[in-house]
Protein backbone atom coordinates (compact mmCIF):
# COMPACT_ATOMS: atom_id res chain seq x y z
CA UNK A 1 0.00 0.00 0.00
CA UNK A 2 1.28 3.44 -0.94
CA UNK A 3 0.63 5.98 1.81
CA UNK A 4 0.01 9.62 1.07
CA UNK A 5 2.73 12.02 2.16
CA UNK A 6 0.82 14.75 4.02
CA UNK A 7 3.84 16.75 5.16
CA UNK A 8 3.13 19.47 2.55
CA UNK A 9 -0.15 20.23 4.35
CA UNK A 10 1.76 21.41 7.44
CA UNK A 11 3.73 24.62 7.86
CA UNK A 12 6.19 23.38 10.49
CA UNK A 13 8.07 26.68 10.68
CA UNK A 14 4.81 28.49 11.42
CA UNK A 15 4.30 26.18 14.42
CA UNK A 16 7.77 26.94 15.80
CA UNK A 17 7.33 30.67 15.17
CA UNK A 18 3.96 30.75 16.94
CA UNK A 19 5.31 28.96 20.01
CA UNK A 20 8.14 31.50 20.21
CA UNK A 21 5.74 34.41 19.65
CA UNK A 22 3.51 33.29 22.54
CA UNK A 23 6.41 32.27 24.78
CA UNK A 24 5.38 28.62 25.02
CA UNK A 25 8.01 25.99 25.74
CA UNK A 26 5.81 23.28 24.23
CA UNK A 27 2.22 22.52 23.29
CA UNK A 28 0.21 19.36 23.96
CA UNK A 29 -2.13 19.08 20.98
CA UNK A 30 -5.24 16.87 21.32
CA UNK A 31 -8.02 18.38 19.20
CA UNK A 32 -8.62 16.19 16.16
CA UNK A 33 -7.96 18.81 13.46
CA UNK A 34 -4.85 20.06 15.22
CA UNK A 35 -3.51 16.53 15.69
CA UNK A 36 -3.90 15.90 11.96
CA UNK A 37 -2.18 19.16 11.12
CA UNK A 38 0.71 18.70 13.56
CA UNK A 39 1.34 15.02 12.81
CA UNK A 40 0.45 14.50 9.16
CA UNK A 41 -1.58 11.49 10.30
CA UNK A 42 -5.21 11.21 9.20
CA UNK A 43 -7.75 8.50 9.82
CA UNK A 44 -11.48 9.05 10.16
CA UNK A 45 -11.56 7.28 13.54
CA UNK A 46 -9.87 10.34 15.03
CA UNK A 47 -13.34 11.89 14.68
CA UNK A 48 -15.49 8.96 15.79
CA UNK A 49 -13.33 7.40 18.54
CA UNK A 50 -12.05 10.36 20.57
CA UNK A 51 -11.66 8.17 23.68
CA UNK A 52 -8.63 6.61 21.99
CA UNK A 53 -6.85 9.91 22.40
CA UNK A 54 -3.93 10.84 20.15
CA UNK A 55 -1.67 13.76 21.05
CA UNK A 56 1.24 15.65 19.56
CA UNK A 57 3.80 17.15 21.94
CA UNK A 58 5.53 19.91 19.99
CA UNK A 59 8.43 21.79 21.67
CA UNK A 60 9.60 25.29 20.86
CA UNK A 61 12.97 23.76 20.06
CA UNK A 62 13.59 20.22 18.88
CA UNK A 63 11.46 17.55 17.28
CA UNK A 64 7.82 16.74 18.06
CA UNK A 65 6.61 13.45 19.53
CA UNK A 66 3.38 11.63 18.60
CA UNK A 67 1.62 9.89 21.52
CA UNK A 68 -0.97 7.35 20.38
CA UNK A 69 -2.57 4.04 21.43
CA UNK A 70 -0.05 1.21 21.12
CA UNK A 71 -1.91 -0.57 18.32
CA UNK A 72 -1.90 2.68 16.34
CA UNK A 73 1.86 3.06 16.85
CA UNK A 74 2.45 -0.49 15.68
CA UNK A 75 0.27 -0.37 12.57
CA UNK A 76 0.16 3.22 11.33
CA UNK A 77 3.39 4.86 12.44
CA UNK A 78 4.57 5.34 8.85
CA UNK A 79 1.51 7.52 8.17
CA UNK A 80 2.96 10.42 10.19
CA UNK A 81 5.89 12.66 9.31
CA UNK A 82 6.85 12.57 13.02
CA UNK A 83 9.63 10.04 13.54
CA UNK A 84 9.28 9.62 17.33
CA UNK A 85 5.99 7.81 17.93
CA UNK A 86 5.14 6.49 21.42
CA UNK A 87 2.38 3.97 22.00
CA UNK A 88 0.51 3.77 25.31
CA UNK A 89 -1.40 0.65 26.33
CA UNK A 90 -5.18 0.70 26.04
CA UNK A 91 -7.17 -0.70 28.97
CA UNK A 92 -9.12 -3.73 27.68
CA UNK A 93 -8.08 -2.63 24.22
CA UNK A 94 -10.37 0.40 24.38
CA UNK A 95 -9.39 3.11 26.87
CA UNK A 96 -6.41 4.12 28.98
CA UNK A 97 -7.18 6.29 32.00
CA UNK A 98 -3.63 7.61 32.26
CA UNK A 99 -2.17 8.57 28.84
CA UNK A 100 -0.89 11.81 30.35
CA UNK A 101 1.80 9.81 32.14
CA UNK A 102 3.47 9.27 28.77
CA UNK A 103 3.03 12.96 27.90
CA UNK A 104 4.81 13.81 31.17
CA UNK A 105 7.66 11.47 30.23
CA UNK A 106 8.00 13.15 26.85
CA UNK A 107 8.02 16.65 28.36
CA UNK A 108 10.60 15.49 30.92
CA UNK A 109 12.88 14.32 28.11
CA UNK A 110 12.38 17.70 26.44
CA UNK A 111 13.38 19.41 29.70
CA UNK A 112 10.30 21.67 29.89
CA UNK A 113 8.22 20.29 32.78
CA UNK A 114 8.80 23.55 34.67
CA UNK A 115 7.98 25.82 31.74
CA UNK A 116 4.95 27.26 29.97
CA UNK A 117 3.03 24.38 28.42
CA UNK A 118 0.15 25.07 26.05
CA UNK A 119 -2.94 22.85 25.98
CA UNK A 120 -6.47 23.09 24.54
CA UNK A 121 -9.06 23.64 27.29
CA UNK A 122 -11.87 24.02 24.74
CA UNK A 123 -11.27 20.47 23.45
CA UNK A 124 -9.26 18.42 25.96
CA UNK A 125 -11.65 16.48 28.21
CA UNK A 126 -11.57 17.73 31.80
CA UNK A 127 -10.50 14.26 32.99
CA UNK A 128 -7.37 14.38 30.85
CA UNK A 129 -6.76 18.05 31.67
CA UNK A 130 -6.83 17.20 35.40
CA UNK A 131 -4.39 14.33 34.79
CA UNK A 132 -2.10 16.68 32.87
CA UNK A 133 -2.10 19.15 35.78
CA UNK A 134 -1.37 16.41 38.31
CA UNK A 135 1.65 15.25 36.30
CA UNK A 136 3.00 18.78 35.82
CA UNK A 137 2.83 20.52 39.23
CA UNK A 138 5.73 22.84 38.38
CA UNK A 139 4.51 23.84 34.91
CA UNK A 140 2.41 26.83 33.93
CA UNK A 141 -0.41 25.36 31.84
CA UNK A 142 -1.65 27.90 29.32
CA UNK A 143 -4.78 27.67 27.17
CA UNK A 144 -3.53 27.73 23.58
CA UNK A 145 -6.63 27.13 21.45
CA UNK A 146 -6.10 30.58 19.92
CA UNK A 147 -2.49 29.71 19.08
CA UNK A 148 -3.56 26.64 17.11
CA UNK A 149 -6.25 28.72 15.36
CA UNK A 150 -3.59 31.23 14.37
CA UNK A 151 -1.30 28.53 13.02
CA UNK A 152 -3.92 26.84 10.85
CA UNK A 153 -5.80 29.88 9.52
CA UNK A 154 -3.17 30.56 6.85
CA UNK A 155 -3.00 27.63 4.41
CA UNK A 156 -0.07 25.99 2.68
CA UNK A 157 -0.13 25.64 -1.15
CA UNK A 158 -1.01 21.93 -0.77
CA UNK A 159 -3.95 22.77 1.51
CA UNK A 160 -5.21 25.38 -0.95
CA UNK A 161 -5.20 22.89 -3.82
CA UNK A 162 -6.96 20.32 -1.66
CA UNK A 163 -9.67 22.84 -0.74
CA UNK A 164 -10.03 23.94 -4.36
CA UNK A 165 -10.54 20.31 -5.37
CA UNK A 166 -13.04 19.61 -2.59
CA UNK A 167 -15.11 22.70 -3.48
CA UNK A 168 -15.39 21.87 -7.17
CA UNK A 169 -16.16 18.20 -6.55
CA UNK A 170 -18.87 19.18 -4.07
CA UNK A 171 -20.44 21.54 -6.61
CA UNK A 172 -20.45 18.74 -9.17
CA UNK A 173 -22.21 16.40 -6.74
CA UNK A 174 -24.90 18.98 -5.97
CA UNK A 175 -25.41 19.84 -9.64
CA UNK A 176 -25.69 16.16 -10.57
CA UNK A 177 -28.38 15.54 -7.96
CA UNK A 178 -30.37 18.61 -9.04
CA UNK A 179 -30.09 17.56 -12.69
CA UNK A 180 -31.59 14.15 -11.88
CA UNK A 181 -34.30 15.50 -9.56
CA UNK A 182 -37.93 15.76 -10.60
CA UNK A 183 -41.02 17.33 -9.03
CA UNK A 184 -42.44 14.86 -6.51
CA UNK A 185 -39.05 13.43 -5.53
CA UNK A 186 -38.47 13.48 -1.79
CA UNK A 187 -35.95 15.66 -0.01
CA UNK A 188 -34.12 12.53 1.11
CA UNK A 189 -33.92 10.98 -2.34
CA UNK A 190 -32.32 14.16 -3.72
CA UNK A 191 -29.78 14.46 -0.90
CA UNK A 192 -28.99 10.73 -1.14
CA UNK A 193 -28.01 11.20 -4.78
CA UNK A 194 -25.58 13.89 -3.67
CA UNK A 195 -24.04 11.45 -1.21
CA UNK A 196 -23.52 8.86 -3.93
CA UNK A 197 -22.02 11.45 -6.28
CA UNK A 198 -19.68 13.11 -3.79
CA UNK A 199 -18.08 9.82 -2.76
CA UNK A 200 -17.70 8.80 -6.41
CA UNK A 201 -15.98 12.16 -6.94
CA UNK A 202 -13.37 11.56 -4.26
CA UNK A 203 -14.89 12.27 -0.83
CA UNK A 204 -14.18 9.90 2.05
CA UNK A 205 -17.68 10.50 3.36
CA UNK A 206 -20.47 13.08 3.54
CA UNK A 207 -19.62 15.70 6.16
CA UNK A 208 -22.52 18.19 6.00
CA UNK A 209 -25.94 16.99 4.84
CA UNK A 210 -28.36 19.90 5.24
CA UNK A 211 -31.41 19.78 2.97
CA UNK A 212 -34.81 21.44 3.22
CA UNK A 213 -37.55 22.54 0.84
CA UNK A 214 -40.36 25.09 0.99
CA UNK A 215 -41.48 26.11 4.47
CA UNK A 216 -38.77 23.92 6.06
CA UNK A 217 -35.88 25.96 4.61
CA UNK A 218 -35.62 28.22 7.72
CA UNK A 219 -35.15 25.19 10.01
CA UNK A 220 -31.38 25.55 10.24
CA UNK A 221 -29.41 22.33 9.92
CA UNK A 222 -32.38 20.27 8.78
CA UNK A 223 -31.90 16.75 7.40
CA UNK A 224 -33.84 15.76 4.31
CA UNK A 225 -37.04 13.84 4.97
CA UNK A 226 -39.24 11.51 2.97
CA UNK A 227 -41.36 14.50 2.00
CA UNK A 228 -41.98 15.32 -1.69
CA UNK A 229 -40.78 18.58 -3.17
CA UNK A 230 -43.61 20.29 -5.01
CA UNK A 231 -43.92 22.97 -7.71
CA UNK A 232 -43.18 26.37 -6.20
CA UNK A 233 -40.88 25.01 -3.46
CA UNK A 234 -37.40 26.42 -3.11
CA UNK A 235 -34.68 24.01 -1.98
CA UNK A 236 -31.74 24.95 0.24
CA UNK A 237 -28.78 22.58 0.34
CA UNK A 238 -25.85 23.31 2.69
CA UNK A 239 -23.54 20.49 1.78
CA UNK A 240 -20.02 19.19 2.11
CA UNK A 241 -17.74 16.17 2.16
CA UNK A 242 -14.47 15.15 3.75
CA UNK A 243 -11.62 14.81 1.23
CA UNK A 244 -8.57 13.30 2.92
CA UNK A 245 -9.69 15.09 6.07
CA UNK A 246 -10.20 18.49 4.40
CA UNK A 247 -13.85 19.48 4.29
CA UNK A 248 -16.11 21.40 1.91
CA UNK A 249 -19.13 23.50 2.80
CA UNK A 250 -21.25 25.06 0.05
CA UNK A 251 -24.83 26.27 -0.36
CA UNK A 252 -26.61 25.82 -3.67
CA UNK A 253 -30.32 26.56 -4.11
CA UNK A 254 -32.94 25.23 -6.49
CA UNK A 255 -36.62 25.83 -7.18
CA UNK A 256 -39.20 23.29 -8.34
CA UNK A 257 -40.67 24.64 -11.56
CA UNK A 258 -40.40 28.27 -12.64
CA UNK A 259 -39.69 30.61 -9.71
CA UNK A 260 -42.23 33.23 -8.72
CA UNK A 261 -41.39 36.89 -9.27
CA UNK A 262 -40.68 37.28 -5.55
CA UNK A 263 -38.48 34.17 -5.39
CA UNK A 264 -36.51 35.37 -8.40
CA UNK A 265 -36.13 38.85 -6.94
CA UNK A 266 -35.08 37.76 -3.43
CA UNK A 267 -32.58 35.18 -4.57
CA UNK A 268 -31.27 37.45 -7.32
CA UNK A 269 -30.62 40.25 -4.82
CA UNK A 270 -28.80 37.88 -2.48
CA UNK A 271 -26.70 36.42 -5.29
CA UNK A 272 -25.84 39.84 -6.68
CA UNK A 273 -24.75 41.01 -3.24
CA UNK A 274 -22.70 37.85 -2.75
CA UNK A 275 -20.72 38.48 -5.92
CA UNK A 276 -20.23 42.19 -5.21
CA UNK A 277 -18.88 41.41 -1.74
CA UNK A 278 -16.50 38.77 -3.14
CA UNK A 279 -15.23 41.30 -5.72
CA UNK A 280 -14.60 43.81 -2.90
CA UNK A 281 -12.71 41.43 -0.59
CA UNK A 282 -8.97 41.65 -0.06
CA UNK A 283 -6.16 41.19 2.48
CA UNK A 284 -5.94 43.40 5.55
CA UNK A 285 -9.70 43.65 6.10
CA UNK A 286 -11.12 43.05 9.57
CA UNK A 287 -13.78 40.39 10.06
CA UNK A 288 -16.23 42.90 11.55
CA UNK A 289 -15.54 45.24 8.61
CA UNK A 290 -16.50 42.48 6.17
CA UNK A 291 -19.67 41.67 8.12
CA UNK A 292 -20.71 45.33 8.02
CA UNK A 293 -19.91 45.58 4.29
CA UNK A 294 -22.11 42.54 3.58
CA UNK A 295 -25.09 44.29 5.16
CA UNK A 296 -24.22 47.58 3.44
CA UNK A 297 -24.00 46.05 -0.03
CA UNK A 298 -26.71 43.40 0.05
CA UNK A 299 -29.31 44.76 2.46
CA UNK A 300 -30.61 47.57 0.20
CA UNK A 301 -31.03 45.17 -2.72
CA UNK A 302 -33.62 43.07 -0.88
CA UNK A 303 -37.38 43.69 -0.93
CA UNK A 304 -38.75 45.82 1.90
CA UNK A 305 -39.08 43.92 5.16
CA UNK A 306 -36.14 41.60 4.55
CA UNK A 307 -32.75 41.95 6.19
CA UNK A 308 -29.51 40.18 5.40
CA UNK A 309 -27.32 38.22 7.76
CA UNK A 310 -23.70 38.40 6.64
CA UNK A 311 -21.57 35.59 7.92
CA UNK A 312 -18.55 33.51 7.06
CA UNK A 313 -15.75 31.41 8.43
CA UNK A 314 -12.44 29.88 7.57
CA UNK A 315 -12.37 26.27 6.42
CA UNK A 316 -9.82 23.50 6.21
CA UNK A 317 -9.53 20.43 8.39
CA UNK A 318 -12.49 21.87 10.32
CA UNK A 319 -15.73 23.07 8.80
CA UNK A 320 -15.73 26.10 11.11
CA UNK A 321 -12.06 26.99 11.35
CA UNK A 322 -11.20 30.40 12.71
CA UNK A 323 -11.57 33.28 12.12
CA UNK A 324 -15.30 33.96 11.80
CA UNK A 325 -16.82 36.84 9.87
CA UNK A 326 -18.91 38.44 12.60
CA UNK A 327 -19.39 41.88 14.13
CA UNK A 328 -17.45 40.63 17.20
CA UNK A 329 -14.19 39.60 15.50
CA UNK A 330 -11.59 42.18 14.45
CA UNK A 331 -8.90 39.82 13.15
CA UNK A 332 -7.56 40.72 9.71
CA UNK A 333 -7.62 38.72 6.51
CA UNK A 334 -4.24 37.53 5.26
CA UNK A 335 -2.95 36.09 1.99
CA UNK A 336 -3.50 32.32 1.75
CA UNK A 337 -6.55 32.30 3.98
CA UNK A 338 -9.47 30.29 2.61
CA UNK A 339 -12.83 31.64 3.77
CA UNK A 340 -16.49 30.79 3.28
CA UNK A 341 -18.66 33.82 2.39
CA UNK A 342 -22.36 33.52 3.25
CA UNK A 343 -25.47 35.68 2.86
CA UNK A 344 -28.78 34.64 4.44
CA UNK A 345 -32.25 36.17 4.47
CA UNK A 346 -35.66 34.86 5.51
CA UNK A 347 -39.23 36.05 5.87
CA UNK A 348 -39.95 33.20 8.29
CA UNK A 349 -41.57 31.11 5.58
CA UNK A 350 -38.67 30.69 3.14
CA UNK A 351 -34.93 31.04 3.69
CA UNK A 352 -32.54 32.11 0.94
CA UNK A 353 -28.86 31.35 1.38
CA UNK A 354 -25.62 31.68 -0.59
CA UNK A 355 -22.19 30.31 0.30
CA UNK A 356 -18.93 30.21 -1.63
CA UNK A 357 -15.29 29.41 -0.92
CA UNK A 358 -12.67 32.09 -1.65
CA UNK A 359 -8.88 32.26 -1.46
CA UNK A 360 -7.28 35.49 -0.28
CA UNK A 361 -4.08 36.60 -1.96
CA UNK A 362 -1.99 39.77 -2.12
CA UNK A 363 -4.34 41.76 -4.37
CA UNK A 364 -7.81 40.36 -3.71
CA UNK A 365 -9.50 36.98 -3.71
CA UNK A 366 -10.04 34.08 -6.10
CA UNK A 367 -13.32 32.19 -6.14
CA UNK A 368 -12.58 28.51 -5.55
CA UNK A 369 -16.18 27.30 -5.89
CA UNK A 370 -16.49 28.37 -9.52
CA UNK A 371 -17.99 25.27 -11.18
CA UNK A 372 -21.63 26.38 -11.23
CA UNK A 373 -23.42 29.57 -12.20
CA UNK A 374 -25.10 30.86 -9.04
CA UNK A 375 -26.74 33.98 -10.52
CA UNK A 376 -30.09 32.15 -10.48
CA UNK A 377 -31.49 29.14 -8.65
CA UNK A 378 -31.34 25.80 -10.44
CA UNK A 379 -34.79 24.96 -11.85
CA UNK A 380 -36.05 21.39 -11.31
CA UNK A 381 -38.51 20.44 -14.06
Amino acid sequence: MTLKDRSAFTNKQRIYDSLAKHNLDAVVVAQMENVVYCSGFYNFDLRILPDRICMVVWPREGDPVFVVPDRRAASDGQMSFIEDIRGYRLLDGVFNPHPMGMVHDVLTEMGVTGGRIGYEPLYLASYHADQLRSHLPDAELVGCDYVMDEIRMVKTPAEIEQLRFSSVQTEKAIANAYELARPGDTEKSIIDRMGYSITKLGADFVFANVMAAGSRTPLGHHLGEEIPVNPGDIIRVDYGGSFDGYVSDLVRMAVVGPPSDRQRRVYGALSEGQHEVIDWLGPGQAMDEIAAKMKEITGPKLPAGLDVVGFGHSIGLGIHDRPFITMEDDRLTEPNMVMQIEHITTDGHEMYHTEDSVLFHESGVTLLSDYTDTSAMYVIE
